[in-house]
């Protein structure tokens, strides 16, 4: 069995930094569009990510596979992803969303077994049923005469292209271990692929917004490139089906950031509460079970 230290601690910065980046971003995100916010991200990632990929570059690291990789993470992760990951941020709020985004390990772990080799306990089985219970009790929506809350099959969307990323990274890392330019580059070859939908989208989607809102996604923007740092650097030195639950716990940081920073715009449910903490249990299990 491999020794995953590493990798987990990484992945506990990761989860920290992305439940906190995720609630700074629900208040500027009402006031600009969405493609207009999901590019102006993605511009941020670029720039600081290549500089930082450029100044920690070794000779040889460069590999055509990688870029191969990271290119398929560009269209997947940082085109849709991010599009339906803003969406159900708006649609559904920080708690709910981050919850549902840790059925993502549930798809990235498969991936792990079929196509990395890897072999995860017994105590996956355990912790995957805590997931699915910690989904269900966040999923709940009594105040809407309905089971589920209208905007919680973005959330999942989100979750599909978390779980694939993952994937996507340990295999472009195993090619190019360069934690900066790969995602620089994934950034990169986001814009054409959005840029292409312009015409297929209303075009208040793209309207810009120069004012407080647009300042706070520059930070917001800032912020996440330093979480891909920290996702790269759990992905490179741990097993996917150990630093993807660890990475996916965040919906208990998110629950703290949203009391701090939310209170009077985001309401934090009994439900919900426990939600996060029963799918937070459940990714421990998975991640210790290990």
């Amino acid at each position: 069995m491999a020794d995953n230290t590493t990798g987990i601690l990484w992945a506990l910065l990761s989860a920290v930094m992305a439940a906190f980046t995720t609630v700074l971003a629900q208040r500027p995100l009402r006031h600009m569009g969405l493609m207009a916010a999901t590019l102006w991200t993605n511009f941020m990632n670029t720039v600081v990510l290549a500089a930082w990929g450029w100044w920690i570059y070794e000779e040889g690291q460069f590999s055509l596979e990688g870029m191969l990789w990271f290119a398929l993470m560009g269209v997947t992760a940082y085109s849709y992803g991010r599009v339906v990951f803003y969406k159900a941020l708006d649609t559904i709020g920080p708690p709910r969303l981050m919850t549902l985004m840790t059925t993502a390990p549930l798809l990235s772990l498969s991936l792990a077994v079929l196509f990395l080799g890897e072999r995860p306990g017994l105590a996956v089985l355990g912790g995957t049923l805590l997931v699915i219970a910690g989904v269900t009790l966040v999923s709940y929506e009594p105040s809407e005469g309905r089971w589920v809350h209208r905007g919680i099959l973005w959330g999942f969307a989100s979750a599909l292209s978390l779980g694939v990323s993952v994937f996507l990274r340990k295999k472009g890392l195993a090619a190019m271990p360069n934690v900066g330019l790969t995602v620089a580059w994934s950034n990169l070859v986001s814009f054409p692929v959005l840029f292409s939908l312009r015409p297929l989208m209303p075009a208040a989607l793209f309207e810009w917004r120069v004012g407080w809102a647009f300042w706070a996604l520059l930070g917001v923007g800032f912020l996440n490139s330093f979480n891909q740092i920290l996702y790269n650097l759990a992905v490179l030195h741990g097993e996917v089906s150990v630093v993807g639950p660890i990475i996916s716990s965040s919906p208990v940081f998110s629950l703290l950031f949203t009391a701090l920073l939310l209170r009077d715009t985001a309401r934090v449910r009994l439900a919900t509460a426990a939600g996060v903490l029963v799918t937070a249990g459940g990714m421990a299990a998975i991640a210790l079970g290990r």
